[in-house]
């Protein structure tokens, strides 16, 4: 019988009777002696263990899953933290419909945020450039307010920006 086979066969080995019978012979023994019942524990244990190896990949599955799931949340909860934080840290200093200059000291000197925020910038329609100036954490971004306008989420930030500018 080759190796392939025999682990075909353990894993059709039906362990659930034996796993019931053995915690319930564990739990009854609890009061009827020491000895009879760390017996039952170590068959169950054992049993328990064979069977946690019939479903490895399954188990493997469930954490990986369950880690994915729960490092996935835990990044996207400190990504609206950090831009929740990104946008109560920056300054509206000037606006004039078309032009609307920010600036926010955490763009200073890092490309890496400067670049992921030009390009989410730009993917909008109606913008027409988002220029960032490393060494003062300023940016300047120009659009057309008309087709801007036309979405009403970007209506009501550029109704905002007006409303908060320091130059208006």
């Amino acid at each position: 019988m080759s190796v392939r086979e025999v682990n075909e066969k353990f894993k059709r080995l039906p362990l659930g009777l034996p796993l019931t019978v053995s915690g319930l012979a564990t739990i009854a023994t609890i009061f009827a002696g020491k000895k009879v019942h760390i017996a039952c524990g170590a068959v169950w244990g054992a049993l328990s263990i064979l069977h946690g190896l019939q479903h490895a990949g399954k188990m493997k599955h469930d954490v990986t899953s369950i880690v994915g799931r729960t490092a996935k949340k835990a990044a996207d909860k400190a990504e609206d933290i950090s831009l929740h934080a990104f946008l109560a840290g920056t300054d509206i200093q000037s606006y004039l419909p078309g032009r609307v200059r920010v600036y926010n000291l955490a763009l200073a000197g890092n490309e890496k945020l400067a670049k992921q925020l030009t390009d989410f910038v730009k993917s909008f329609a109606g913008i027409k450039d988002a220029l960032v100036s490393l060494p003062t954490g300023g940016m300047l971004i120009t659009y057309e307010p008309e087709t801007l306008r036309k979405n009403p989420h970007l209506a009501h930030v550029e109704k905002f920006i007006a409303e908060h500018a320091k130059i208006k």
